[in-house]
């Protein structure tokens, strides 16, 4: 059976907590989750958002990314809504699911996050 989300926080220190129906928790950068969307316009391509830094000040029209809404997708997606404008790319569980960005998933050892 597939992970689904039971929890996503938006504003969640990082990025975007998401809490799976595995008991997996993982926090997806903004900029991460910006750089990953799936639709076709991004496919072709890919955006390249501004990582953000803490110590720099945002300049008009080139802010640090990140998301400012979301909406269910039926039962098996999230559609994101960024402060660049960008909210087409629909993010199912299963590609969020697999492109979770912790240690862990990524094959690391000594994830910070919880499994």
């Amino acid at each position: 059976m597939q992970a689904v989300p039971v929890s996503v926080k938006l504003s969640a220190p990082g990025g975007v907590r998401i809490a799976w129906s595995d008991g997996h928790e993982a926090t997806y950068p903004h900029a991460y989750l910006r750089r990953k969307c799936p639709c076709a316009t991004c496919e072709d391509r890919p955006p390249q958002p501004r990582e953000q830094d803490p110590g720099s000040l945002p300049i008009l029209g080139q802010q640090t990314i990140r998301a400012t809404g979301a909406d269910p997708v039926g039962h098996y997606a999230i559609q994101f809504h960024f402060n660049d404008g960008h909210s087409s790319g629909i993010y199912s569980f299963g590609y969020l699911r697999e492109s979770c960005p912790c240690e862990a998933c990524r094959g690391g050892e000594g994830s910070a996050e919880p499994s």
